[in-house]
């Protein structure tokens, strides 16, 4: 009995392996040396001579086919919950119409998963109802862990990439170029160095060529990414288009701001560091320390004659 329980447990843990295997493959952007390749030699993201997909987009199809398909009973039906769902995607830079429904069925799916691996973990130890309570609760939550970690990195892609785009606006706007064709510009140079960026410049210019202001553009921008310094960014050049002022050199200006900001972030990071190494220092190597030094004369002491009968 004990024997079969260990098989199917292993059979479990294989299976949530493959899951979590696929669905890594599916949401991880492991593109950009490819696309450095194809930029270098001159070819085209989409390969017409080629028209078999890669395996990654088999993969990213089949478990968005999937996701929907377990996604369509448990849909939120307010469209609160909607609107607060799709916003949190747009931080993580998931702009695909299906994406919503991909995470809730994801949630139904891995739930699924973790109630049978914790039935199955719980049936080995003796517990039952907490092996289902505890797996189904993480295998609920781990889409929701995964969606606020891609927020973060968004963010943090952005936030790292925006002097550099702005260095760059800078050269396209004193070149003669207007704000929209230097965002058009600078979105096309940094698909590889900065795809997150350049992501988001491209769909301000999309907007601005389909009809929309300069000024909704560039709002939606800070609204759409939830970005701080492309909130900034958006309110510095809508003033400078309102007043009339020099684009470059607000450019200019905001991107060493912004550097002085990277910098003061970054000597910050370092202060913390001392006070964050104090405790692995007090929890751990102070007391192997001890150890060491006092471990062969506490013993000492003990055979001694003190201690002796």
């Amino acid at each position: 009995m004990e024997q079969q329980q260990i098989i199917f447990v292993a059979v479990i843990f294989a299976i949530v392996v493959v899951v979590m295997y696929l669905v890594t493959m599916m949401l991880m952007n492991g593109s950009s040396s490819r696309q450095l390749r194809e930029r270098l030699s001159g070819a085209s993201a989409t390969d017409a001579r080629d028209p078999r997909p890669p395996l990654k987009r088999n993969i990213k199809a089949v478990m968005q086919r999937v996701g929907l398909a377990a996604a369509e009973p448990f849909m939120p039906k307010k469209r609160e919950t909607q609107s607060a769902l799709r916003l949190q995607l747009g931080y993580a830079g998931l702009y695909n119409p299906s994406a919503m429904k991909v995470v809730t069925g994801c949630k139904v799916i891995f739930m699924g998963v973790g109630v049978a691996l914790g039935y199955a973990v719980g049936s080995a130890i003796g517990m039952v109802m907490m092996g289902l309570s505890i797996g189904g609760l993480i295998g609920y939550l781990a889409p929701t862990i995964w969606l606020r970690r891609k927020i973060r990195e968004n963010q943090k892609a952005l936030q790292y990439g925006l002097p550099d785009a702005l260095d760059l606006m800078v050269v396209c706007v004193e070149a003669g170029l207007t704000v929209d064709s230097a965002m058009q510009r600078v979105g096309t140079e940094m698909i590889v160095a900065h795809p997150a960026i350049s992501r988001e410049l491209g769909i301000t210019n999309m907007e601005t060529r389909v009809g929309l202001s300069r000024t909704e553009a560039l709002r939606n921008l800070g609204v759409r990414t939830g970005s701080v310094p492309l909130q900034s960014l958006s309110a510095m050049l809508i003033q400078a288009e309102r007043f009339g002022t020099s684009i470059a050199q607000a450019l200019r200006v905001h991107a060493d701001s912004m550097r002085v900001q990277r910098q003061h972030a970054a000597e910050e990071l370092a202060a913390k560091a001392s006070v964050k190494l104090s405790f692995p220092l007090v929890l751990f190597i102070f007391p192997a320390t001890f150890i060491v030094l006092l471990g062969p004369t506490v013993i000492n002491l003990m055979k001694s004659s003190l201690f002796s009968d």
